[in-house]
């Protein structure tokens, strides 16, 4: 059983790849007899999978796309992102079913658009900001398309590792600490400006990891991280500085409390949702200064960080990651 994974990547896209990568390896600890592979923008790793580097983002090389699911002939071929009509006509073309994971609002409409709605078995969206009645545009295609599976989740992410060992290979001992991350994308000036809150944070005497990006002592700088891992330094962390995107909502799942500052349009617009509700704390001034001082503060305000935490769970946020693998496997047509 093989099954095709074809995410947004490349500048255009970070969480659709990681997403994908922990769908894929959830489903095979359960299904270790699935075959994973991977449709990617040139540069993007696909380990521990097997992939194909296309000559940019899936959305840019649909004949790529196309020949590469004639070839593999995959049984499910799973879009994240975005997914040209002509590529899911290629999936179907070769007997797979299709999936379209969405998690940004500009994705979530165009996957409800008829065209695509028409070449779809299944349309999950993702999200925090979904735990409303389905709006218009939604209802219409659910009405137009009933046969597509239409599934909401919030949020995707393995189970958090064993914190203890995390803390002894950073020389945290058992000291609070921050964690700053981008969460991924090439966002011009990102890496740069929250290496310099990280940096300004560990001066004012905060343990801070940095991570996915350089950052100057006394900050803690660390490459990318496995998931788990990573979700298990921000569960333990005192305070996180983070962008707009997936790894916001999982952290706030998390009960992580936040200091955001969005990198473009859609993440602002989630960050606002999410500090109406009380669960976020905005710092979208851009300073370095300005977010390393919101962050120090709120690392020591222990009423502040509760209020965040509670009002992140009156949003019943929850790590769907099993039953999205259960869903997969079921489309996939294993046992």
């Amino acid at each position: 059983m093989r099954i095709l994974f074809v995410p947004v990547s490349g500048s255009a896209g970070s969480g659709e790849v990681q997403r994908c990568r922990l769908l894929a390896q959830a489903l095979l600890q359960r299904w270790p007899e699935c075959e994973a592979h991977f449709l990617l923008a040139p540069g993007i790793d696909p380990a521990p999978f097997p992939g194909i580097e296309l000559p940019a983002s899936p959305t840019k090389s649909p004949r790529e796309v196309a020949a590469a699911i004639a070839q593999l002939q995959p049984a499910l071929v799973v879009f994240d992102g975005n997914a040209r009509v002509a590529s899911l006509a290629a999936a179907h073309a070769a007997g797979a079913r299709t999936l379209l994971l969405s998690s940004r609002p500009s994705a979530r409409g165009r996957g409800f658009r008829w065209r695509r709605m028409a070449q779809l078995d299944a349309h999950w969206l993702i999200g925090a900001d979904l735990l409303g009645a389905p709006g218009c545009r939604e209802c219409l295609a659910r009405w137009r398309y009933p046969r597509v599976g239409v599934r909401r989740f919030a949020t995707l992410f393995a189970p958090p590792a064993e914190l203890a060992p995390l803390r002894a290979r950073f020389g945290l001992a058992d000291a609070p600490y921050a964690v700053v991350c981008t969460g991924g994308g090439e966002h011009a000036g990102a890496a740069a400006r929250f290496g310099a809150v990280a940096a300004a944070l560990a001066r004012d005497g905060l343990a801070t990891l940095a991570v996915a990006m350089p950052a100057p002592p006394p900050a803690i700088a660390t490459p990318a991280l496995p998931n788990a891992e990573l979700m298990a330094l921000l569960a333990g962390a005192r305070v996180a500085v983070l962008a707009g995107g997936s790894l916001l909502v999982q952290a706030l799942a998390l009960g992580t409390p936040v200091v955001a500052s969005p990198l473009q349009a859609e993440q602002a617009a989630r960050v606002r949702w999410l500090a109406r509700a009380g669960a976020v704390q905005v710092a979208d001034a851009g300073e370095p200064a300005a977010i390393a001082e919101a962050a120090r503060k709120l690392a020591g305000d222990d009423a502040a960080r509760e209020r965040l935490r509670s009002s992140a769970r009156a949003l019943g946020l929850r790590n769907d990651l099993d039953a999205a693998t259960a869903a997969l496997a079921a489309l996939a047509g294993l046992g």
